[in-house]
């Protein structure tokens, strides 16, 4: 949620206004850039989109080498102008941009008003200006003020400040929150996600938590709460700018659905070591525990179904925001795998904390490899698919799925997922079903709901589906046992509603067949995915058979594609589905 760029270089405005575009799938509802010039601060901000703002002020034109960026979600205060970042302090010497949630900001506005400053917003981001502000009345560097000012903030941050009267510095830092440097020649980025400034440059420096980090024309200075400097090491970007684009696609969603011949391969490409050191952790694990939030949820309970059926491991799947209620059984014995895509959740970094504290081995399955989450691990395993950009996960839960096969065979000392052309083939054959796709789309656009039904391992796969068409096309939908249907959900079933039903041939096809005819006499419309034909599907959306542990990931692409096309047909965005972010790294 939110996205932070700012940096130095000349003009700075252009730059910031691409980082700005680049982060937009963090999901924003307004919009403000900042710049010094002349030894004044120049801010421009408004809700709506970043075209909206440019088309409207023409921010890439405004002068100055130092600037800071922002798209906000909104979390304190209402969507106005107002409650867009950057914010100022006072005397407008100062400005802020800020990730994250201050949860003793009405202690500090309170206290800040009594000395007379005076607030133009609701937020609590603003806060940080006037205790920045406060401070330099009597610390003259603008360090030590930061440094005095957060010391006093309570919760979670990602911050960049401005100064007017130092118009060559940034001192950005964090806490739970991500916050990336950028180095450059002769220019210097702070941000919230690398793609943000990696059309500028592939070095960059993760900061730890409680780190402050000062950037100028001469380089960066790292330093801890205290004021001392400290040395954090340069990583080498490996993603390419191909990666950001939309190339021929009409929407990013679509591009990385199409991208999953690829990335399921580069998903499998996994060193041994490292898949027998998680095998060889949950072997000798007295409890193993899988946390995850969302679309990465799905893929874990897939491996929890493996590890549980084939392995015999005893294994259960927690959600990461749930995770409270289940710490009180983790122990030093303890094994827990969290599944992200940004390994920025914070829900998810919270359960890592809570597991961390009471002794259990912490082992990752992430995609970015400079993430909170997968520094904090024992050992990570990457899931290798590039950015994902569209807020629904696509290209990432086929590679978590991919990576947790990966693991469970690891397990079992045998390999079940077969070559990894082979899976590449049969999911580009999966993706020649978009014309049938985009029919039934058609058909059912304007269905109130949607159910998605599976049996046994192929449930975590309707839950999926059922995800997806909610994030995408604002419809109700659900994703159901198979088994529960006359437990209550046959009650809604009327002429006309539309049920997908995953039946993979095989064991269990028969009981799935056996609900599907019972929903088609109580007026359903049966859309199968299957490897086989049948007379009780209405539209049958092909898939190739296949081993059983590959199956979900040929499943769930028809469950992404009528998400996609349904969204489409309704005119909503795809890439940047309403209330929705890509990484929620507030709880």
């Amino acid at each position: 949620m939110c996205g932070i760029i700012a940096g130095i270089s000349n003009p700075i405005a252009p730059i910031l206004l691409e980082g700005l575009k680049r982060v937009e799938y963090r999901g924003y509802d307004s919009v403000g850039i900042a710049t010094v010039s002349d030894g004044k601060i120049l801010m421009k901000k408004d809700v709506g989109r970043i075209e909206a703002l440019e088309a409207k002020y023409a921010v890439s034109t405004m002068p100055g080498s130092v600037g800071i960026a922002h798209t906000r979600w909104a979390t304190h205060g209402g969507v106005t102008t107002a409650n867009a970042h950057p914010h100022l302090s006072c005397d407008e010497s100062i400005a802020v941009v800020h990730n994250g949630i201050i949860e003793n900001y009405l202690e500090l506005r309170s206290t800040l008003a009594k000395r007379g400053h005076v607030f133009r917003s609701e937020t609590d981001t603003e806060v940080i200006a006037h205790l920045i502000e406060q401070a330099s009345k009597r610390e003259r560097d603008p360090l030590q003020a930061t440094l005095k000012a957060l010391k006093r903030v309570k919760g979670q941050y990602a911050v960049v400040v401005m100064f007017a009267h130092h118009p060559d510095l940034l001192i950005g830092a964090r806490n739970d929150a991500p916050l990336v440097v950028g180095l450059g020649k002769r220019e210097f980025f702070l941000a919230s996600d690398v793609l943000a400034f990696i059309s500028r440059t592939d070095r960059a420096v993760f900061l730890e938590n409680m780190d402050v980090a000062c950037i100028s024309p001469r380089g960066l200075k790292v330093y801890n709460m205290q004021g001392k400097e400290v040395k954090r090491k340069v990583t080498q970007l490996a993603w390419e700018l191909a990666d950001v684009s939309k190339q021929d696609f009409a929407h990013y969603t679509l591009k990385e659905i199409h991208e999953q011949p690829e990335t399921v391969q580069r998903a499998m490409l996994q060193d041994p070591r490292k898949l027998e050191a998680f095998a060889s952790a949950i072997r000798n694990a007295g409890t193993v525990l899988l946390t995850a939030s969302g679309s990465s949820f799905h893929a874990a309970l897939l491996l929890k179904g493996r590890l549980n059926r084939e392995a015999k491991v005893r294994c259960d799947a927690v959600l990461a925001g749930e995770f409270d209620h289940q710490a009180h059984f983790v122990d030093k014995d303890t094994v827990m795998i969290a599944f992200s895509q940004s390994g920025e959740t914070a829900d998810v970094l919270e359960a890592v904390k809570r597991g961390r504290e009471a002794g259990a081995r912490i082992l990752a399955v992430v995609n970015a490899v400079g993430s909170t989450l997968a520094r904090e691990s024992d050992s990570v395993l990457l899931l290798n698919c590039g950015p994902e950009v569209g807020v629904a996960a696509t290209k990432s839960f086929t590679a978590q799925v991919m990576v947790g096969n990966m693991i469970a065979d690891a397990v079992l000392g045998r390999r079940t997922v077969g070559d990894p052309k082979k899976l590449a083939g049969q999911v580009e054959e999966t993706l020649e079903s978009e014309a049938t796709i985009k029919d039934v789309a058609l058909r059912f656009r304007d269905r109130p709901d949607f159910y998605f039904i599976a049996r046994g391992p192929h449930y975590p796969v309707a839950q999926e589906g059922a995800l997806k068409l909610k994030e995408l096309s604002y419809i109700h939908a659900e994703g159901i046992p198979a088994s529960e249907l006359k437990h209550g959900t046959l009650a809604l079933i009327e002429k006309g509603t539309p049920v997908v039903v995953i039946a993979r041939s095989g064991d269990g096809f028969d009981a799935i067949i056996s609900n599907a005819t019972e929903l088609k006499a109580r007026g359903a419309e049966i859309i199968g995915v299957s490897d086989v034909e049948h007379p009780v599907f209405s539209y049958r959306v092909p898939i190739p058979s296949c081993n059983e542990s590959v199956s979900p990931v040929l499943e769930v692409i028809p469950l992404q594609l009528l998400a996609y096309h349904m969204a489409v047909s309704r005119s909503n965005d795809p890439d940047y589905p309403r209330n929705l972010a890509k990484s929620v790294t507030v709880r």
